[in-house]
């Protein structure tokens, strides 16, 4: 695949996963892929390692907290071989009205046309006060 295809990719995956149709965004995902957000494991629901089935849940997690779905704007790439790093802001409104609006950076790494592994950087502090001290 090539860099536009994986761009590509990356956008359509986040399409279903921003409705919330899981189904859907898992099919952009190798068997084996993992998604990986950075923190310290258990002060954050989602910090670790995430098998394809933990995205899954992450993805009904997020539509369940923001049922008109979590916006994500991509505004800055860079592509290399199998590897896409790509940085997104996102905007959300939760059930009980507090706005979610994250800058994130993500690493993607790509095989045979899926996406293998997603490692994600956010402002965790702000995922915590929204998410966690609401």
């Amino acid at each position: 695949m090539n860099t536009a295809q994986n761009k590509q990719t990356i956008l359509d995956f986040f399409e279903h996963f921003s409705a919330g149709d899981a189904t859907s965004a898992l099919t952009y995902l190798d068997t084996d892929a993992t998604w990986q957000s950075m923190g310290i494991k258990g002060d954050l629901p989602v910090s670790g390692i995430m098998d394809k089935n933990g995205i899954g849940e992450l993805i009904k997690m997020v539509k369940s907290a923001i049922p008109k779905g979590l916006e994500l704007t991509p505004v800055g790439w860079t592509a290399e071989g199998d590897r896409v790093a790509a940085e997104f802001i996102s905007y959300g409104k939760l059930t009980n009205g507090r706005e979610y609006n994250n800058p994130y950076h993500f690493l993607f790494q790509f095989s045979d046309g899926k996406i293998l592994r997603i490692k994600e950087y956010m402002d965790t502090l702000h995922v915590k006060s929204i998410f966690v001290d609401a």
